[in-house]
């Protein structure tokens, strides 16, 4: 059975015809559970009417003055059905895409439909494109277990519900696929490109308090996945490679060496020192292939972020900011650079 998950807040301008288009798609055995967080307007008395007068498989279950996400969290212990559908009834979800998504499911755990691969479309407003590419970024950064997927916050998804068995989930906001891309027990997961349409009726979710929690909601995952900890030891390496390198360059320079020649070695010992340290402790359960592979790999990765640290540098202190202010940025950015290059490619 499939039991097709609806979190609603004074949607009574499009409940009907998501019902309607449902039904439409003559699914063999499943249910709608419309998940309604307190809404202002009709939309549970609607839900309720066309459910009695078409004789539709609806259950309304009023959550309380809950975020979607949480409303959808309620309702999951009374969904009869061993596939779970998350849709929004705002109709920026087309249900016809659902036959397909189920057909995916039986080679997957989850199935996402996805506005960011290829042959998506979406038409995103300006500040709501830049906030979701923001989001995504700190997803694959902070909730490892979410980097292969491209949409981890989009809210149209089908999943088999034995992977949330045991798992306790507590999401904050209206967003609700990267808890369970942190937490759950699953094995593959399945990206289909479909069109996001824009809202028609009644009015959209997305403000400023949502983004909040929505970031908010990552920190908390970021506990979680205890990557805080993985980026804090990634640091700690980074400054025994400053004090490595301040060393030899002071200790070959003042042994008459030359100064560029005593930067280059000391370079490449941090450099070496730092890989070191990052394999057997940092990425200590990442590690896979050859040692010698994953040091050039990392030598590489060094490189390119030297180039983006004295790039910056060059053009911030043209600009006008003060070197070492411009120096600092570059740092930061090479250090985001090397980290990133290292979770998805040196110890992938």
């Amino acid at each position: 059975m499939i039991s097709i998950i609806v979190p609603t807040l004074n949607e009574a301008q499009n409940i009907g015809v998501l019902f309607r288009r449902i039904a439409n798609i003559n699914l063999k055995a499943y249910e709608i559970i419309v998940a309604d967080s307190n809404s202002k307007d009709n939309t549970v008395a609607i839900a309720k009417h066309l459910a009695l007068e078409y004789n539709w498989p609806v259950k309304v279950i009023q959550t309380g003055n809950t975020d979607l996400s949480k409303a959808v969290v309620k309702v999951l212990p009374q969904a009869k059905g061993d596939i779970i559908v998350v849709m929004d009834a705002d109709l920026q979800h087309p249900p016809e895409l659902l036959p397909k998504m189920l057909r995916a499911l039986e080679r997957n755990d989850i199935v996402i439909a996805s506005r960011f691969v290829k042959g998506a479309k979406v038409n995103l407003s300006f500040e709501r494109r830049h906030v979701s590419k923001v989001y995504r970024f700190l997803a694959h950064l902070l909730v490892p277990r979410s980097k292969s997927v491209k949409d981890p916050a989009s809210g149209f998804f089908v999943f088999r519900k034995k992977i949330l068995d045991g798992i306790k989930l507590n999401p904050v906001g209206f967003k609700i696929l990267l808890e369970i891309l942190a937490k759950a027990n699953y094995d593959s997961i399945l990206e289909i490109p479909f069109r996001f349409k824009e809202r028609k009726k009644g009015k959209s979710k997305f403000n400023f308090k949502q983004t909040k929690l929505a970031f908010i909601h990552l920190l908390r995952l970021a506990r979680y996945s205890k990557e805080h900890y993985r980026i804090l030891k990634f640091l700690t390496v980074g400054a025994t490679g400053i004090i490595i390198n301040e060393g030899l360059l002071w200790l070959l320079t003042e042994s008459g060496l030359f100064y560029l020649f005593s930067s280059l070695i000391a370079i490449e010992m941090s450099i070496i020192t730092n890989f070191i340290l990052n394999d057997i402790w940092t990425f200590k359960k990442e590690r896979k292939g050859n040692f010698f592979v994953r040091l050039g790999k990392f030598n590489l990765t060094r490189a390119m972020a030297l180039i983006v640290n004295l790039g910056l540098l060059l053009i911030l202190t043209a600009s006008g900011l003060h070197y070492l202010l411009s120096n600092l940025i570059g740092i930061a950015i090479a250090t985001i650079i090397t980290y990133l290059t290292s979770l998805w490619w040196v110890w992938k």
